[in-house]
């Protein structure tokens, strides 16, 4: 084979075996190493305990009425668009309201969204939660305080909407509206990024 032929493969080759453009890393989260808990209370190192697989990455808290039930919906879709791939990514929900979502209240939350084997949902103490969500760039604050007749407090949280997919090594390869994330689209990107 001739040097030029050689090299015309060898650059073919790379073209193919590299992700589409979009998909080039817009941060890289892998030098983090945040402690948190999972919904069984289980010590869960963010990201080093995605064990080397892709990670599509929402926040949301359980008390929100609109936007955290989209996320979670669409975060159903997209894993449903991936069909057999779903099980070469991990999906992880953290909360950005650790004083309500303990680890029992995810895994009810869990369990009410009937997500199964692949799906990390983590919580932490308050101080390390907004550390890792100022890292991510999730912005979130009390907007309403209130008090029910039974004399319980109340507050609900004003937050961003995103979504975060990162590749097999912590990087992010792209950012979405998490409760508007076209299914197929993502899908699509988690494919090219399995490539």
């Amino acid at each position: 084979m001739s040097r030029f032929a050689f090299v015309g493969l060898a650059l073919l080759l790379a073209a193919c075996a590299s992700r589409p453009e979009h998909l080039e890393p817009e941060d890289d989260l892998s030098d983090l190493d945040v402690s948190l808990v999972d919904r069984d209370s289980s010590a869960f190192t963010f990201p080093a305990d995605l064990s080397g697989r892709p990670a599509y990455v929402t926040a949301v808290y359980t008390n929100c009425p609109d936007v955290c039930l989209m996320t979670m919906d669409q975060t159903k879709r997209v894993r449903q668009a991936l069909g057999p791939d779903s099980s070469r990514i991990q999906f992880v929900v953290l909360t950005f309201d650790p004083t309500r979502d303990t680890p029992s209240v995810l895994r009810s939350y869990a369990q009410s969204w009937r997500v199964g084997p692949g799906w990390q949902l983590a919580t932490g103490d308050s101080v390390t939660v907004a550390g890792l969500m100022e890292r991510l760039g999730i912005r979130y604050n009390v907007s309403r305080r209130d008090t029910f007749a039974d004399g319980r407090a109340y507050y609900a949280l004003s937050h961003t909407d995103k979504a975060l997919l990162l590749d097999s090594e912590g990087q992010v390869g792209e950012s979405y509206g998490g409760s508007a994330a076209p299914p197929d689209m993502v899908a699509q990107d988690v494919r090219d990024l399995l490539r």
